[in-house]
């Protein structure tokens, strides 16, 4: 038996099963049939399924929301989806969504021994098939952790027009990488659209801030509520921003709370304070 209780009708026939007793063990719950002359001999996993469709159709490649799910960056799907050549016309159950596209070997790789997309094609699959809400934290942490802006445009551009594609480059404009924590990651998001982009988690002299813009000597702190509730902490926050106002920084201080509610209006103002600012600096020199 293999790990995920998969076979097809041959293997079960080769084993010594007969045709009446595969049908008698459908009918009585014991074996289920996910797929044409597919079998699971156990209650079927997401996992299980998904080995159920590569062996199925043996040019399958588990792909969007089915290959974040097996990278472990989202939840388990209510859909198994998977990449099948252009060629392959087939009916499927309603757990099961096909997508045909020929894929080049760069594309595919492995995932709980099983074909999948590779990691940036996993991102602009998903690009194609999410909302914009449940897309945008997951290409910021993919950014952050696992693929690079690189990857991205190489594959675009490798693959122009292909579906998926255009969301994913007008997301590598705005995507925010380097956060430490989920208002961070809204405000550079907010900053991006803006065209006013800030380093993040960026080192000025000792410290490390949450966003500096050089240019302007700006530094932007998103303060959670242990700003406000442990001594040590604010303690050493006040040591760092009055060493940055003796270097000449101006630092601007945000509560998280108040960066979750409204990203953009804090963009805005930070936006401006950094023009401003810029445009005296370069006035002054």
């Amino acid at each position: 038996m293999n790990p995920f209780g998969i076979h097809t009708f041959d293997e079960l026939i080769t084993a010594g099963i007969p045709r009446s007793t595969i049908g008698s063990r459908c009918r009585s719950g014991r074996y289920h049939r996910v797929l044409p002359r597919i079998y699971a001999v156990t209650e079927p996993t997401t996992l299980a399924l998904c080995h159920a469709v590569t062996r199925w159709q043996p040019a399958a490649v588990l792909s969007h929301r089915t290959a974040a799910w097996l990278y472990g960056w989202t939840g388990e799907p209510d859909v198994v989806e998977a990449t099948v050549p252009t060629r392959v016309r087939a009916r499927t159950p309603k757990w099961l969504l096909l997508h045909r596209r020929n894929l080049d070997d760069a594309q595919v790789g492995e995932s709980w021994s099983l074909p999948t997309v590779s990691a940036a094609q996993t991102v602009v699959d998903c690009a194609a098939v999410m909302s914009s809400h449940e897309f945008e934290p997951l290409v910021d942490d993919r950014l952050t952790s696992s693929v690079t802006r690189d990857e991205l445009r190489a594959l675009c551009d490798k693959h122009p027009g292909r579906w998926g594609n255009t969301t994913a480059v007008a997301q590598l404009r705005t995507a925010a990488v380097r956060f430490a924590s989920e208002p961070e990651r809204l405000l550079a998001r907010a900053l991006n659209r803006r065209r006013c982009p800030m380093a993040a988690n960026e080192p000025v002299g000792p410290y490390v801030c949450d966003f500096v813009d050089a240019r302007a000597k700006v530094v932007v702190e998103v303060d959670g509520r242990e700003f406000h509730s442990a001594p040590d902490v604010f303690r050493s926050d006040r040591h760092r921003q009055n060493w940055l106002v003796q270097q000449g920084w101006l630092v601007l201080r945000y509560a998280a709370s108040d960066v979750l509610t409204d990203p953009d209006a804090v963009a805005e103002e930070i936006s401006a304070i950094v023009r401003r600012r810029r445009h005296n600096r370069r006035r002054s020199t």
